[in-house]
């Protein structure tokens, strides 16, 4: 179900002050979230011109988002984009669990990646990858869901910024 444009509160905490985003949240079902995820994120974002290996990265960490929202935290749970003048600018994969603290540590850890995904600890290796593949432009904080106004989680990931046209 898609739900329709929804002014965020302080878009100022977003790291652009002053501006206005707007959201647009699809809600995820539970059986099949992580692949709705996906197709909804792919043709949202295949209209902008990015290289195909960010995309299909991109895509692997919505994936593994949403996957560890279902699997560790209850629903409802949401796929966001926030828009800034009219481009996607972050993604926000939202549940209504009450672990945006923990996520936020486990995604900012300064460990260096190991050579190897064998030696990294079992919890929290997807979200290692996370870190990797957006370059540190992640997190986790509070948020309200669109569809229901539960507190929850959002873990949140900025897009690159289009090349500029000449």
């Amino acid at each position: 179900m898609l739900i329709g444009h929804v002014p965020v509160p302080d878009p100022g905490e977003y790291g652009r002050p002053h501006n206005r985003f707007r959201v647009t949240a699809w809600c995820l079902p539970p059986t099949s979230a992580a692949r709705r995820a996906r197709e909804v994120f792919r043709d949202q974002l295949a209209k902008l011109p990015l290289a195909t290996d960010v995309l299909d990265e991109l895509e692997i960490v919505t994936s593994e988002l949403v996957t560890n929202a279902t699997r560790y935290a209850p629903g409802p749970y949401e796929l966001r984009l926030l828009h800034d003048h009219g481009l996607p600018v972050r993604a926000e994969v939202v549940d209504a669990g009450a672990g945006a603290a923990l996520i936020a540590y486990l995604l900012q850890r300064p460990l260096p990646l190991p050579e190897r995904l064998d030696d990294l600890e079992l919890g929290g290796r997807g979200l290692r990858i996370v870190t990797e593949l957006t370059h540190g432009r992640c997190g986790a904080q509070w948020t309200r869901l669109c569809g229901t106004g539960q507190l929850g989680t959002a873990v949140w990931f900025d897009l690159p910024s289009p090349p500029r046209q000449p």
